[in-house]
């Protein structure tokens, strides 16, 4: 009974390794890459072809017209100006169309009508195309999934803010 289970082990062990031993392809083949002449390199077929890339911008809020849809989500126009943005998304005054939008409101802002010089937050995708691309043309295409809008900060220095606080707080108590 042992010699049968050494034997047919042995048998086993050399059906797997067989295979494993075979001959290997050309140096060319095994690395996946074609021999080609360098006349035929260049830009790869399908390159330049917008993508989408997801994008966050920040900045305060100049004006808003916006309608309510869904539960938390809005239709309308919304102006901002951008401070701060990545992944190329554009600086400065910008207005973007919300169509079916996740609009989240902070404490202490309107729904209805948020204020003017409120902080806004805005996520969404762009499109964009390889940096090597020629550009002529080409008008990015900005959807945007999410609008978050907190109050407006206080102005002043932190000291002015907090003296104002202390004042509040001294006239409720007088009252």
């Amino acid at each position: 009974m042992m010699k049968r289970l050494a034997a047919l082990s042995a048998l086993i062990a050399v059906a797997l390794v067989a295979p494993a031993q075979a001959a290997k392809p050309e140096k060319a083949a095994r690395s996946g890459k074609a021999t080609t002449s360098k006349a035929n390199k260049g830009k790869a077929k399908g390159r330049c072809v917008a993508r989408a890339v997801g994008f966050n911008a920040s900045g305060t809020l100049l004006e808003v017209t916006m309608t309510a849809g869904a539960p938390g989500r809005y239709n309308g126009t919304i102006k901002v100006d951008v401070k701060k943005a990545n992944h190329g998304a554009p600086k400065g005054e910008q207005t973007y169309t919300l169509t079916d939008v996740k609009v989240r409101f902070g404490e202490g802002v309107d729904t209805a009508a948020p204020a003017v010089g409120s902080r806004v937050k805005i996520s969404g995708k762009i499109s964009k195309l390889a940096k090597k691309c020629s550009t002529g043309g080409f008008e990015p295409a900005v959807t945007v999934k999410r609008v978050d809008v907190k109050a407006a900060e206080p102005t002043g220095t932190e000291d002015e803010v907090k003296k104002a606080d202390d004042d509040e707080a001294e006239t409720a108590g007088a009252e």
